[in-house]
């Protein structure tokens, strides 16, 4: 039997659809946490650029995703495509250290990864393979 030349062309462009959909989908921030255990980390991805203290769980309409996890366990921020510019607040529940604030992002380029480390009151972040 001859192939479905017909055939093999759609599935080709189906699969090629697929793959197009996929790279052009919102990007994903990883965060690992590998703070001192049972410490919680916190990250939230903004519309905008802050400083000082965030003010977690309240309201904020700038505010696109938030996670956070107990170490040793990672989570994820989820960045729609339809945002092209965000930026970054990384925290520690209880920390007395202010929280950490990055970017601006492109959310068009790649997903990103973030490594929390230290403990409650001394701790640092940074992206990941950058230390």
């Amino acid at each position: 039997m001859k192939p479905n030349h017909v055939f093999i062309l759609t599935i080709s462009i189906i699969i090629s659809l697929i793959a197009f959909i996929s790279l052009t989908e919102g990007k994903l921030v990883t965060i690992e946490n590998k703070l001192d255990k049972g410490t919680m980390a916190m990250a939230a991805a903004l519309t905008y650029m802050g400083s000082g203290h965030y003010n977690w769980g309240g309201d904020d309409n700038g505010l696109l995703d938030y996670d956070w996890s107990i170490s040793h366990n990672g989570f994820e921020l989820y960045l729609p495509d339809g945002i092209q510019i965000f930026n970054l607040v990384f925290g520690v529940d209880g920390s007395l250290d202010e929280d950490k604030w990055f970017g601006p992002f492109d959310n068009s380029t790649h997903d990103i990864c973030w490594h929390f480390h230290g403990h409650q009151n001394s701790w640092k972040v940074y992206p990941c393979g950058s230390q």
